[in-house]
Parts: C-alpha cells; sequence; structure tokens
C-alpha cells in the first residue's frame, strides 16, 4: 500500500492536500484517511507495542524510563528489554528466507495476500521447513492458511 511505499509520508501528503485543495473532506465518500487493517497501526499495534521500535501505551525501546517502567509492569529482571531497535517487518521477511530468524509470529497482517514482493520475499521463508510461522487472525486468510500454528485472535468494533 501506499503507506509501506518508501516516500509513503509524501505521497500520503500529497493526497492530503489534494482532498484539501479540491474541497473532497469531511463528507461521505471524500476523505483521503485510510480504514487501516494491513496491519492495524492503531489498535493492534500502536497502543500495545507490537511494533519492533514500540512500547505499549505509547512508549519507545529507545527511552530507557519507559523500558524500566515496561519491566516493571511484566516483572521482568532490568536490562530485560533490550535499548535497541527491532528489525521492521521487510527485513523480517528477509531474514526469515535467509534462514536467520526461525520463528515468526505476524498478527492482523495478512502478508501472504498483502506483502511487499511476496513471491521472491515472504514465500520462500513460509515454506521453508526449518522455521516456524505463526498467525493470529479473526479469518482464514491466506497467511493463516499457510502458517504452522493459527492463534485465536478476538474481534471488536
Amino acid at each position: 500500500g501506499l503507506n509501506q511505499h518508501t516516500r509513503g509520508v509524501w505521497a500520503n501528503n500529497l493526497i492530503y492536500n489534494i482532498h484539501l485543495l479540491t474541497g473532497k473532506i469531511s463528507e461521505p465518500g471524500n476523505s483521503p484517511f485510510s480504514l487501516t487493517g494491513q496491519p492495524s497501526a492503531c489498535g493492534t499495534a500502536r497502543e500495545v507495542g507490537t511494533f519492533s521500535h514500540r512500547l505499549p501505551a505509547d512508549m519507545v525501546v529507545t527511552n530507557p524510563k519507559h523500558r524500566a517502567t515496561a519491566e516493571k509492569i511484566w516483572k521482568l529482571p532490568a536490562g530485560t528489554i533490550q535499548e535497541k531497535v527491532g528489525f521492521h517487518a521487510v527485513q523480517q521477511s528477509r531474514m526469515l528466507k535467509d534462514g536467520v530468524l526461525n520463528v515468526y509470529w505476524t498478527q492482523a497482517s495478512n502478508n501472504m495476500q498483502a506483502g511487499p514482493n511476496i513471491m521472491q520475499e515472504v514465500l520462500p521463508g513460509w515454506r521453508n521447513p526449518d522455521n516456524f510461522v505463526i498467525v493470529s487472525d479473526v479469518y482464514p486468510t491466506v497467511s493463516a492458511q499457510a502458517a504452522d500454528l493459527i492463534l485465536p485472535s478476538a474481534m471488536w468494533v
């Protein structure tokens, strides 16, 4: 999608500006704002800390106070959470393909159908018998069908 493009922020700004300039905003059928779902950036990612650089409650792994707070809440020994940012989604797919990453858990994101460059970047890692792929989703997606394990998810609207 547009958000995953290397110039995604710029592209989104262009779309917002076109809508503002033409007055096509705040009316039914006229909105530049996406209904995210690949993955849901808010409820299933940002607030609960599933991005590689974030912790729950809008905290980040690079902030020592945030790491200490999360470790205390989770009853983890001090220093358990690494200060280094984890790998982004595309890098995770490449690491899975290259055998560097052997266990992969994806939530509410249909990687096998909506990921970037699926045949070259995603499929080889998911089909490698040395890897173990876990999917949490509320629907029987292509990714769920390709997973080694499906964990249940709850959905609310």
